[in-house]
């Protein structure tokens, strides 16, 4: 994130740490392959290094990629800009030049009708936190979930979704038991913040407001989830699952 900051600086632009910013960050890529670190275990007061994610050595010459989401495409051509006219960044860990930037316009999904019930299984890709009043939510909360997709799309999309929020609780649930684990993320600076990933299996039910919300849920892959989302946390899939309905229980298939 740190790149992008430094690249949009050169045209007069900075962000505050609180202030909202018309951008989302995917976590780097070194070679292909997602490089997340910074990430401690055990408690904030005293965290201890993950063995294999707190910190990662990249070979000289190595390919990085980086991924962002804007929301202007004024700030979209000024980046773009900043980046053709000097396609050097020097950071205080490395020197990094410009290979080559390309630009796609992505739609965010329209409302569209649904069924009876509708299952999806939703992965927490990179470590996600949520939060309650200023408390800590860490593990897959559907309804932490889908306020945040909604408040995500809405700002997006500019559609009103109060009253799908107000009436979130009757319209989806997790189904079976939510898997995850707990971390600990540096997000700079030495400030650590508690998050978690893994995954759970969601079922919304039908009512007037299906449509808003299944537009907010696959926009979530785009938009991310929960806090800090400029740093790369919060990156999720949504998979479209089938119910099929065996003796003794019930059971799920992606479609």
């Amino acid at each position: 994130m740190r790149i992008l900051y430094d690249v949009l600086r050169r045209r007069g632009l900075s962000y505050g740490r609180k202030e909202g910013k018309p951008f989302i960050a995917e976590p780097v890529r070194v070679n292909g392959e997602v490089a997340f670190t910074g990430v401690y275990l055990s408690t904030v007061s005293k965290p201890v290094p993950h063995p294999n994610l707190c910190w990662r050595e990249v070979e000289a010459g190595s390919l990085l990629s980086f991924t962002y989401h804007f929301a202007d495409t004024g700030l979209v051509r000024l980046f773009v800009e900043a980046f053709a006219e000097d396609p050097v960044v020097e950071e205080p860990a490395c020197k990094l030049s410009l290979a080559s930037i390309s630009v796609v316009q992505r739609e965010l999904p329209e409302p569209t009708p649904g069924g009876k019930l509708e299952l999806f299984r939703v992965r927490f890709l990179t470590p996600t936190s949520f939060m309650f009043y200023g408390r800590d939510v860490l593990y897959p909360s559907p309804v932490r979930f889908m306020l945040s997709a909604l408040k995500s799309y809405s700002t997006a999309a500019g559609v009103d979704t109060k009253r799908v929020v107000d009436g979130l609780v009757k319209a989806v649930e997790a189904i079976g038991a939510p898997r995850f684990k707990r971390f600990l993320v540096d997000i700079g600076e030495g400030r650590l913040v508690p998050t978690f990933t893994g995954e759970v299996t969601l079922a919304l039910h039908a009512s007037v407001d299906m449509p808003l919300l299944l537009a907010a849920l696959k926009a979530a892959e785009l938009l991310g989830v929960g806090i800090s989302r400029t740093l790369g946390l919060g990156r999720v899939h949504v998979e479209k699952l089938e119910e099929k309905r065996e003796r003794g229980g019930e059971s799920f298939a992606e479609k």
